[in-house]
């Protein structure tokens, strides 16, 4: 029933009384296997860990085939309630206003054709989209409707939202179109306005040039400036005014968002970056570059050409609105406070496809960010982990610590390169970011993991998550490489929300969708408490 709907969101009641009844077909079953994981709770459940068979992050090819995988590992950590999202699959970014999630569908069929994605035509797909969920109950969270405007269809990476303004934002991954929403109620968010922010041509990428520029020492982003934008990521002031949008290009775009019925393009700037973040001032800019190019031709710690690294801008011109937009001036970069610089040969790095995530956090009286890289070009052990920037003196960032599983260990690929798997590290989240003692951090295959960071320079592992897989989502032919390997495991690789309040934390996986956890007591002393009782 789920694979025949051919009617459009548009239709209004008609689609609404499908997702009510569809939903409604998926609740609670009070057991710890149902194969559509939309209610996994259960007494058991919330008590008794199950570890990982293998490596610390590891789904071991042999649990994958014997079938043990498919019922999922956890340590620390139970799950309150689920909703599956029609078994659409595909789930890729997740955010959050209030007592709502936001979860939108992947966009590797617009980036790498019909192959990658599930769905071979996303506008006709009613499953596609911004899933709007309802947590205010965690128990049973619950999909009120599935919005579809030209960037939500398939925004990849750049959903974000602003609590602030009650805002959501968005590109097209792969395209130009950049939406607005006002979701001041936030079970009902509202187009407010959608734009092209690009030149409005498409050319194919051409990552090998791109990189060779941007790689070499000293830089040499100028000469890649003026190709046309692709959406890939996002982030967002905490004022919700500006947003910063990453290019699968080589160019960023700076948005004004001061009427959120008529956003405006100040800008696109070089050099490219793959995921970016903000100081809470909006001042500073955190761009993870891309940098470098591996050629490892399948064989760990291959020869790597340019830098990988994280680059900190001064963009309070563009924040304040005293530099004039400009759009496509070409030419144009924000001025390079710091960079960190990392190289990937021989010195335990993973040959990655480039740095990813840059998120700024407080901890004792310091300041840091967590940054991380994204798996091998060469899609081989070892798989890109993160690491916690100390920027204190923004001038001169330095790396304290490593976030690494054991499955990131170049000391056991032999361990780990037999299975069908992407251990990858991805997204991120914390308790407090003006006091971060526990750090969240996603990984594809290697799932959720929870981390005491108490002490930046010991990061030390207190819980873990491998989502129940639901084999119900469609099957694809390049749907493991981002994410999902049907019945035998599941990815995480959303951002992660942790509500003070409650101790609740909010993720969002490929197959499984929607989730809301809580700490078991063998998470450990450290574990966060919840605030209300």
């Amino acid at each position: 029933m789920k694979r025949t709907i051919s009617v459009t969101l548009s239709r209004g009641l008609l689609i609404l009384s499908l997702l009510t009844f569809l939903t409604a077909c998926g609740e609670d079953s009070g057991t710890d296997s149902r194969p559509d994981g939309s209610a996994n709770i259960g007494p058991e459940y919330s008590t008794i860990d199950r570890p990982e068979p293998g490596l610390q992050g590891q789904i071991p090819l042999a649990s994958q085939l014997s079938g043990d995988s498919a019922k999922g590992y956890r340590k620390g950590l139970r799950l309150v309630g689920q909703n599956t999202i029609l078994d659409r699959g595909a789930n890729f970014s997740m955010t959050w206003i209030d007592d709502c999630a936001y979860v939108t569908t992947t966009s590797p069929g617009q980036i790498f054709g019909p192959l990658a994605s599930p769905y071979a035509d996303a506008k006709f797909n009613p499953l596609n989209g911004m899933a709007v969920i309802d947590a205010a109950n965690p128990e049973k969270p619950k999909l009120i409707n599935i919005l579809q405007s030209p960037a939500m269809l398939a925004p990849h990476e750049s959903l974000q939202a602003n609590q602030q303004r009650k805002i959501i934002v968005a590109t097209r991954g792969g395209g130009t179109a950049f939406d607005v929403y006002d979701a001041r109620d936030c079970r009902n968010p509202k187009l407010a306005a959608s734009i092209n922010i690009g030149v409005g041509l498409t050319l194919p990428q051409l990552p090998i040039i791109s990189q060779i520029l941007q790689g070499i020492p000293g830089g040499l982003d100028s000469l890649d400036l003026g190709l046309p934008f692709a959406g890939h990521a996002l982030c967002l002031s905490d004022d919700g005014r500006t947003a910063y949008a990453t290019s699968s290009m080589s160019t960023n775009a700076a948005i004004n968002l001061d009427d959120i019925t008529d956003p405006k393009l100040i800008q696109l700037f070089a050099p490219a970056g793959h995921d970016c973040g903000l100081s809470p001032d909006g001042n500073r800019l955190y761009l993870a570059q891309f940098g470098f190019i591996a050629l490892g031709l399948g064989l760990p710690n291959g020869p790597a050409v340019g830098q990988n690294g994280l680059g900190i801008y001064d963009v309070s011109s563009l924040h304040n609105r005293t530099t004039p937009p400009a759009p496509f001036m070409l030419g144009t970069a924000p001025p390079q406070i710091g960079f960190l610089p990392w190289t990937n040969v021989l010195i335990g790095e993973a040959p990655t496809a480039g740095s990813h995530t840059a998120r700024w956090f407080r901890n004792g009286g310091r300041t840091y960010l967590y940054s991380s890289d994204e798996w091998p070009t060469a899609g081989v052990c070892p798989w890109a982990h993160g690491r916690i920037i100390d920027i204190t003196d923004e001038t001169k960032p330095v790396k304290v610590s490593d976030i690494k599983l054991e499955v990131n260990d170049p000391a056991k690929c032999l361990e780990t390169e037999i299975d069908v798997a992407n251990y990858s590290a991805h997204y991120v989240g914390f308790d407090d970011v003006q006091n971060a003692t526990t750090l969240f951090t996603t990984h594809y295959t290697g799932g959720l993991r929870v981390w005491d960071i108490r002490n930046p320079a010991e990061p030390k592992e207190i819980a873990y998550w491998h989502p129940v897989p639901n084999p119900n989502t469609p099957t694809v032919p390049l749907a493991e490489f981002f994410g999902s390997s049907a019945a035998r495991w599941d990815a995480v690789p959303t951002y992660v929300r942790y509500r003070p309040e409650t101790g609740h934390i909010w993720i969002a996986s490929y197959s499984a969708g929607f989730q809301i956890l809580a700490f078991t007591p063998s998470a450990g002393p450290t574990a966060p408490k919840p605030t209300r009782r």
